[in-house]
């Protein structure tokens, strides 16, 4: 390869980098499990792996040269992979052995070797791929691996390579460049800090004025070097490797320093003083002491109990929590506190900065950490100097002298550069002043919060800044990652390899079993006994050097190892009953399976604790309270760590109760445990334990905390027992929370706080489950409480909660000496009820003026001892409509009498009101006197109805005003008195009773518009009304006369009309023709009540009246309307008088005729009637009675009767009475064409049905009939027949809206028969009564529905409805599952045969004298579909050829008897056309063999339904079949097979005739 192919003319090398550039470096430590230091190091695509071991005992003593100085071993290998060229390097390869030297050579003078004398240090150097700079790739990833092994070094090694090409310098060459002709390359290793050359390695010449540029060009690129394996050394820090070599991260470190160390006794006086001194110290250090976050008006805010944080519950404890804590010493059992690593500090100004820091090292704190601490020899020593970095004379010699210090103390050192020679605020600089004023006094007091902070006369700290702050963190935390860390590692393997071997050992083994099984025999001297008298062990010994290792895996967080260690220790404790040290490795097991991911049962853990503090207080020589308050308070923040409040109440309550200052704090934390529990908050332990907080606080004298609890479980238990539902628990905690408010108001009477105090009194009035006698004690208290409190006549009364009134339950009646409820409902033809609707206008209650409104209150004592409510009064508030008469009065209330109410018990207190002005009254609440002493009041006040019509509504509880207790006052309101008088209890099914509406009109104006409304209209005949003057007692219900036709014919309107609203007066279709009812008229209104169906029936009526004259036409126009309405509601039970049933059956006379019949069935026994008279009403058919009734005679009086449990049946025959031509398919053909607009056009249906002429068939049973057409009977039934009509269409068709109904559907069908039995009771009271039945099905075809459901033929126009197509389809769906669900088998065509009575002469069979005779039929084919025409196949069969159809079949047909031989002659086959409703005969002949009765119901009919539109004669040859449109809808007999239902019996006489 020629040097011009190694850099192009841009300047770019052959792999794209430019001639300064450093390949891809990817590295991190600590990547193999088993060696003491790892790396695993990438440069481009160099990869190398490195694994270091040691310091250890060398192998071979012959290897150890110099006995002060570790010895450096490289073993250097390449993969047989590594490069293209496939081949593996034995051991003995010179040019590994060369590498091999180089890095020895580098790290010999890099490594601070007198630190590990007598020992070897192992690097082994894997090249897993090579491409260049192989030696500078080995050397980085070496330096890597001995930091990650904790070897002491000056600094880092880096390496990089340089070439020339072309005079241009080449930086980090790769395997191309490397082996390029004539390339000079060189390797450089260089200490990044100190800049002094480690290696040089160059294999070829180089002219000697480009050596300078090309070294100076690898130095450059060991500094970016330096920067990559630094960034992995922290990296490599922060992860760290567990007991069982698995990798973990370590993210986070607290850091704690301290400038004296000595361990002290703790007395347990001392500490009970300490704990108490830092109660109080807590407590008076938060100013919001009276503040509760979770209660607030007697409920508790469930976002906050849900919230982890309860810090701002009770903030003295987070306080007391972190300065007890804080104020933690080192002991002797254990090493939390004891110093790993000393920190010596030296000034770079001095003259000898080393000898100062030496003679650091010989201080007496320092000798009293090697010799007293548990670290000992080990602790690490850490050095740092600090420099002025604005003194720049001495800058240019620091460096030096920091370099002096590292090569003398090694890499464990640091330089920091903080200003101290200018003060800020000289300077002018202020801004840090604020932030850094108080570090030290704050850190003081954090570090001994029990000992007093002395004011120095020095601010220090002054002369700081913040980025002095910053560099000495940074100071701190180097520190920590590159010393700390890696020496605590390093210890952690050293104590774990030699606890291992110590106890493997046989010595070892004997030495547990001594102690083991001869007790004190086996003690050693490393048993000691400590300042307090509790026995310890020496430092140096295996369960001290145990515990460390527990310790110092705990500090780093590997939890898992740490546990496993301390049961270790644990056991070797309690076997040398060291209880102290015991006690110290149980708590630190608890605490590492709750540090630990997976969570243990509470069995596990719970256990540690409860043993740890048991040992701490009862079996150590000297209780250590100050270490049982700390195992709880670490205990209890774990488990509120890990949401486990139900176990922190036990585990707080471990401590002594005998401290009240510490109990208190205790017991109101475990309070608020139990507010956390998992399901729902347990108010009842809360309160308890807040109590007895409350207790303690007093006893230490923080009254202002045992006044919080106090009120918390006021609260607390007020939220409680508004949610419980458990009276007899709640008994319980009501005289509890009667306790507490009492020493509340004690409290606050000592304090002549008569506000508070008489607030808490006021609370006691208000429960029945405490004693009479304490009651009788509160109360008189209470009122002692206001004579002394109060100001004078005018003191404002006071709101008690005795009595107690529902406002829910008060009710306001307007004119009370009226029967029926009084309110402004909104009307609306429809058949719904009047309604009221909020925020209408005219809706809620009103009165007119001078009107007197009664006002009805439930008032009940909750006491058990009497009090007496006088001058008991409303407190109402008036909004006047007018501003003119301010004069007149605007209302008057008056005062009820006294009240007496004994304990528990309950009365109604009614205070009338009389408005004198317009405008709106609203009740407020009632006040009175309690006792003849205490002025009271109390608010009747209830929230609206919640809104929900927007999304804020929706998302927020928003309610409307409450109308309730509001009414207005309106001097045109009508004043209608309505009286409902003489209505029955009880009725006989189908038996009418006469009632009486009267209605008066008291006020001032005309009332228009009076109208009914009916909840079941079937139920009610109201008739026309009359004056007061006229007596119609005696009236009946039904109109007796002579002289009934059978058959009669009337036109009536078929709508479908609302049959519930009754207008009486003022309306165009009104009973009456009075415009009104003047002021001071009155009117009486029969109002026949009839028992429909059998049962017990809650009936209601409103009547409503209205002042306004456009009230008429509006309810005509089916409008809302608001009208002053009263409600009556009445019960009515309905015994069974009599049964009818009705079935059809097919006429054998006509196709086109039915027989009906009746059943009547009388159920009573004890009861007679007389059938009076059978009315059919129909458009299409006649019936009449198949047996004419005889004239009555005198003797006769009742010629049809129905006695008792008697059942009596009545036939009758329906036949056509007009003829097809005459036929009246109005009805039906109207619901197929506005139900057909109504799915598939835009435009609604607007045009109603026409009127039906219907035929009255009427059957007088009796002596007299009933008329029942030209009677107001008839208004009845019509309404009857509507409710009955559109209750069946809501059921039929739930997907039409009610208000299209009367624009689809007509009120009478053409085929559709009514029935009505009248009947009168024989003798006794000769009550009188009808039945009826609607919708007699004849089994005419009525498949018209399902016509509408295909479109039209101009096809389906986009819906008009708001729904989609897919809704509309549903629609169809429905009315078409609906129809083929309910319809029964229908036969649209009939076939009737008659024979003629005559015999033709006989003929002789071949050659057989037999006579043989023939006979004529008549054939008629009925069409009973009105809609459309049929084209038929009629085949006549006779036996013979029945027999031979059926031969193939196993089935055996007898033909004796009327099935004897006989034979149809000439045309067997026929096909015709039948028009609709109307039917064809034909003419055939049979022969038969002997006479007598045949049957010859022998045929087939086959037949296809053509088009409505096309009847012509013209068309009959070509039938057009009826197009389906939609194939599943189409009509039910399209195509239909026909066969005899039924026999057809002739009879064949004996007539022979000879030949």
């Amino acid at each position: 390869m020629s040097r011009q192919e190694l850099l192009s003319p841009e300047g770019l090398r052959i792999d794209g980098r430019r001639a300064n550039e450093l390949r891809r470096i990817a590295c991190r430590a600590s990547v193999l499990n088993t060696a003491d230091g790892s790396s695993y190091y990438e440069q481009g695509n160099t990869k190398v792996l490195v694994a270091v071991f040691g310091p250890r005992e060398p192998r071979q003593r012959t290897t150890l040269q110099q006995h002060d100085q570790a010895i450096i071993n490289v073993e250097f290998n390449v993969a047989p992979f590594s490069t293209s060229e496939r081949r593996k390097r034995s051991k003995g390869d010179k040019r590994l052995l060369e590498i091999s030297s180089f890095v020895r050579q580098t790290f010999e003078g890099a490594v601070q070797r007198s630190v590990y004398p007598r020992s070897q240090i192992d690097i082994y150097v894997h090249l897993l791929q090579h491409d260049g700079g192989m030696l500078e790739a080995c050397v980085n990833a070496a330096t890597l691996a001995l930091v990650d092994a904790g070897i002491s070094m000056d600094d880092y090694v880096c390496a990089c390579t340089a070439g020339l090409v072309d005079e241009q310098p080449l930086l980090d060459l790769n395997g191309q460049e490397e082996s390029a002709i004539a390339m000079p390359g060189l390797t450089v290793a260089v200490l990044p800090r100190s800049g002094s050359i480690a290696l040089l390695q160059m294999e070829s010449k180089m002219h000697a004025t480009k050596l300078d540029d090309v070294m100076q060009l690898a130095i450059e690129g060991c500094k970016h070097i330096h920067t990559k394996l630094d960034e992995a050394v922290l990296a490599a820090a922060n992860d760290l490797a567990d007991g069982q070599g698995a990798p973990y991260f370590l993210d986070k470190l607290t850091v704690r320093f301290t400038t004296d160390y000595k361990i002290e006794k703790h007395s347990q006086q001392q500490s009970r003083a300490d704990i108490d001194e830092l109660v109080h110290k807590s407590a008076a250090d938060e100013s919001e002491q009276q503040r509760i976050p979770f209660l607030s008006d007697g409920v508790v805010d469930a976002d906050v109990v849900k919230s982890d944080d309860i810090a701002a519950w009770a903030p003295w404890y987070i306080q007391f929590r972190q300065q007890w804590v804080a104020s933690m010493q080192a002991t002797e059992h254990e090493s939390f506190m004891h110093p790993v690593a000393c920190l010596l500090v030296a000034s770079g100004s001095e003259e000898d900065p080393i000898g100062a820091l030496r003679r650091l090292q010989q201080q007496a704190v320092v000798q009293r950490v090697q010799s007293q601490s548990f670290s000992g020899v080990s602790v690490l020593f850490y050095y740092l100097l600090v420099h002025d970095g604005r003194d720049v004379g001495a800058m240019q010699t620091i460096d030096q002298t920091f370099e002096q210090v590292r090569r003398t103390f090694g890499q464990n050192s640091a330089l920091v550069k903080i200003n101290s020679l200018t003060d800020s605020a000289e300077s002018g600089d202020t801004s840090d002043r604020s932030k850094i004023a108080g570090i030290w006094s704050s850190s003081q007091a954090a570090m001994q919060p029990l000992v007093p902070v002395p004011q120095p006369a020095t601010e220090y700290g002054g002369m700081l800044s913040m980025r002095d702050v910053a560099a000495l963190r940074d100071a701190v935390k180097q520190m920590m990652v590159r010393s700390v860390v890696p020496h605590m590692q390093y210890m952690i393997r050293v104590l774990s390899d030699q606890t291992a071997n110590q106890r493997r050992g046989i010595t070892g083994r004997l030495f547990s079993a001594g102690r083991r099984y001869f007790g004190a025999a086996g003690k050693t001297s490393s048993i000691l006994t400590g300042v307090d008298g509790d026995v310890y062990f020496g430092y140096d010994s295996p369960e001290a050097q145990l515990r460390k290792l527990a310790d110092y895996s705990f500090m780093l967080k590997d939890f898992r190892f740490a546990q496993a260690v301390y049961q270790v220790a644990r056991r070797d404790f309690q076997t040398e009953r060291a209880w102290k040290c015991y006690a110290g490795a149980q708590e630190m097991v608890g605490i590492c399976k709750l540090m630990q991911e997976i969570q243990a049962t509470r069995a596990e853990f719970d256990s540690n604790f409860d043993d740890a503090v048991a040992m701490y207080l009862h079996k150590t020589q000297t209780p250590c309270l100050h270490l049982a308050v700390r195992c709880t308070i670490i205990y209890y923040e774990l488990l509120k760590h890990h949401r486990l409040y139900a176990f922190a109440p036990p585990a707080l309550l471990r401590l002594p109760a005998s401290l009240s200052a510490l109990h208190a704090m205790i017991s109101e934390q475990a309070a608020y445990a139990y507010l956390k529990t998992p399901l729902r908050p347990q108010l009842r332990k809360f309160s308890f334990y807040a109590m007895v907080a409350s207790r303690e606080y007093q006893k230490a004298g923080i009254g202002e905390l045992a006044h919080r609890c106090l009120r918390m479980v006021r609260l607390s238990l007020g939220a409680r027992l508004s949610t419980s539902s458990d009276k007899n628990s709640s008994g319980s905690w009501l005289a509890i929370e009667s306790h507490v408010n009492h020493e509340l108001g004690l409290q606050c009477m000592t304090a002549q706080n008569y506000d508070q105090a008489l607030e808490h009194f006021m609370a006691l009035m208000g429960s029945d489950q405490i004693p009479p006698k304490l009651q009788a004690k509160y109360l008189q208290e209470l009122l002692q409480l206001y004579l002394e409190g109060s100001t004078g006549a005018d003191a404002a009364p006071v709101q008690l909660s005795v009595p107690s009134i529902d406002a829910q339950k008060a009710r306001v009646i307007m004119s009370p000496e009226l029967e029926g409820t009084d309110e402004v409902l909104l009307w609306k033809r429809g058949g719904a009820a009047p309604s009221s609707q909020s925020g209408t206008a005219g809706s809620g209650a009103c009165c007119s003026v001078g009107e007197n409104v009664a006002v009805l209150l439930m008032v009940k004592n909750p006491l058990t001892v009497g009090i007496t409510l006088s001058q008991f009064t409303l407190d109402c508030e008036f909004e006047a409509a007018d501003t003119d008469s301010k004069s007149q009065p605007e209302f008057t209330v008056s005062t009820a009498d006294t009240v007496v109410l004994e304990g528990g018990q309950t009365s109604m207190v009614t205070v009338t009101l009389t408005p004198q002005r317009a405008g709106s009254l609203t009740i407020k609440g009632a006040s009175y006197l309690l006792c003849d002493i205490l002025p009271a009041y109390k608010p009747l006040v209830l929230p609206g109805k919640r809104l929900n019509d927007t999304l804020e509504q929706r998302v927020t509880a928003v309610y409307a005003p409450e109308t309730h207790l509001r009414f207005r006052v309106d001097p045109g309101w009508p004043r209608l008195e309505a009286m409902l008088e003489e209505f029955p209890d009880s009725l006989m099914s189908g038996s009418m009773q006469r009632a009486q509406l009267r209605l008066i009109n008291r006020g001032t104006l005309p009332c228009h518009a009076i109208t009914l409304w009916l909840s079941h209209p079937s139920f009610f005949d109201v008739t026309r009304p009359h004056n007061d003057s006229d007596d119609d007692s005696g009236q009946s219900a039904y109109s007796y006369t002579d002289g009934i036709s059978a058959t009669e014919e009337a036109e009536v309107a078929n709508v479908l009309q609302d049959s519930s609203m009754v207008v009486v007066l003022g309306g165009a279709s009104a009973l009456d023709s009075a415009e009104c009812l003047e002021s001071g008229d009155s009117v009486c209104m029969p109002v026949w009540v009839r028992g429909d169906r059998v049962g017990a029936h809650a009936l209601s009526m409103f009547v409503g009246a209205s002042t306004a004259q456009t009230a008429p036409s509006q309810l005509d126009a089916a409008k809302a309307v608001a009208m002053r309405s009263r409600r009556f509601d009445v019960d009515l039970v309905v015994t069974p008088s009599l049964r009818v049933n009705a079935f059809v059956r097919p006429s054998m006379r006509s196709p086109h005729e039915r027989i009906v019949g009746i059943e009547v069935e009388n159920v009573q026994a004890d009861l007679s009637v007389e059938l009076v008279q059978t009315t059919f009403t129909s458009g299409y058919y006649e019936l009449v009675p198949l047996q004419a009734r005889r004239a009555n005679t005198a003797s006769e009086t009742h010629e049809l009767k129905v006695g008792p449990r008697q059942t009596v049946n009545l036939m009758f025959r329906a036949r056509p009475l007009r003829a097809a031509g005459e036929l009246q398919t109005a009805p039906e053909q109207f619901t197929v064409d506005a139900l057909q607009q109504y799915i598939f056009s835009k435009n609604k249906p607007t045009v109603l049905p026409r009127s039906i002429t219907l035929i009255y068939s009427n059957a007088v049973l009796g002596a007299q009939g009933i008329d029942c057409v030209h009677s107001p009977l008839q208004a009845y039934i019509l309404r009857s027949q509507a409710h009955r009509r559109c209750s069946l269409l809501r059921t039929a068709f739930p997907l039409i809206p009610e208000e299209h109904q009367p624009r689809l559907f007509p009120l009478y069908e053409t085929f559709g028969i009514d029935f009505v039995l009248f009947w009168r009771e024989i003798g006794g009271s000769m009550r009188a009564g009808h039945h009826s039945i609607s919708g007699i099905d004849l089994g005419v075809p009525h498949d018209y529905i399902t016509a509408a459901l295909n479109p039209p033929a101009a096809g389906a126009a986009r819906a008009w409805l708001t729904d989609t197509v897919n809704e509309r389809d549903a629609l169809i769906r429905s009315i078409a599952n609906r129809f083929q669900s309910s319809r029964r088998h229908e036969r649209p065509l009939d076939v009737a045969m008659h024979c003629v009575q005559t015999a033709e002469s006989a003929a002789k069979l071949a050659k057989t004298p037999n006579t043989f005779y023939i006979a004529d039929v008549t054939i008629t084919v009925y069409n009973h579909s009105w809609r459309h025409k049929y084209a038929f196949k009629l085949d006549l069969l006779s036996p013979s050829q029945l027999k031979q159809r059926l031969s193939a079949t196993d089935v055996e047909l007898d033909f004796s008897g009327a099935r004897s031989g006989w034979k149809w002659l000439d045309t067997t086959h026929y096909e015709l056309m039948v028009p609709p409703m109307d039917s064809v005969q034909l003419h055939a002949r049979l022969a038969c063999c002997a006479p007598g009765m045949i049957d010859i119901a022998l045929w087939e009919l086959y037949a296809k339904a053509l088009d409505p539109n096309g009847s012509s004669a013209d068309s009959e040859t070509k039938a057009t079949i009826v197009p389906s449109g939609h194939p599943k809808y189409g009509p039910q007999c399209v195509v239909c097979r026909l066969h005899p239902l039924h026999p057809t019996l002739v009879n064949i006489k004996p007539f022979s005739m000879n030949e």
